[in-house]
């Protein structure tokens, strides 16, 4: 009778439930911080790219007043600002004339880029200012490129612009009103009551409201 050898090799258990319990614990904390971050970084690219345009609106802007000595403004909307004061933020529409102005967009017969029922051309040289992507499902870039038109953020909102019309080199800090008492009123670094700028340009973020932590503007990084 022939007796088999006994063999050195043996069966490897498998995972017992608690093993199994932690290894997909692991596996769910590392997926949870995989998701946190790539969102993290999709916003991070989003608002880079807002900010991208209020930095070319900014530089836009400066080069108008450059060659022409005057803001991109309907003439209408300067000559109702209370005296002393500056203009009410404007909205990157066809009414207060600015999108028409960086560009060669032509104007309406009424209102529009010519403002209070009558056309003016507020850019005769036809220098195009700025480059406008034509917006996709009304997001991000021009909305029309025939009146009216709007030029609207990742989210369809308009941007704004503060202007310093009444010549004091500085405009009022929106931040002063911002919902984030981190931002409104930080102890360490307290936001200035005026801006010392002539122009600043600012988004109202994913949100879509004003003055609130996630507002996306020209003079602050965050």
């Amino acid at each position: 009778m022939k007796i088999k050898p006994r063999s050195n090799s043996f069966k490897r258990p498998g995972f017992t439930l608690i093993e199994l319990l932690v290894v997909i614990t692991i596996i769910g904390v590392l997926a949870s911080l995989v998701i946190s971050q790539a969102n993290k970084l999709m916003a991070d690219g989003r608002k880079l790219q807002v900010q991208t345009v209020l930095k070319d609106l900014r530089v836009a802007i400066a080069s108008y007043q450059v060659d022409y000595n005057r803001y991109p403004v309907n003439p209408s909307m300067l000559s109702s600002a209370s005296s002393g004061q500056d203009i009410p933020a404007l909205p990157t529409d066809e009414n207060s004339g600015i999108v028409a102005a960086l560009t060669t967009l032509t104007t309406s017969s009424s209102g529009g880029a010519g403002g209070g029922g009558g056309s003016v051309n507020l850019n005769p040289r036809s220098i195009k200012y700025i480059d406008l992507p034509i917006a996709k499902n009304g997001k991000f870039g021009l909305v029309n490129a025939q009146p009216p038109y709007r030029l609207v953020d990742l989210w369809g909102s308009l941007y704004y612009v503060l202007l310093d019309t009444n010549g004091d080199l500085q405009v009022a800090n929106p931040d002063l009103g911002n919902s984030d008492p981190k931002i409104s009123a930080n102890a360490i670094s307290p936001p200035p009551k005026m801006l010392p700028l002539e122009v600043a340009v600012y988004s109202w973020g994913q949100d879509l409201k004003y003055q609130t932590p996630d507002d996306i503007v020209s003079w602050r990084s965050k």
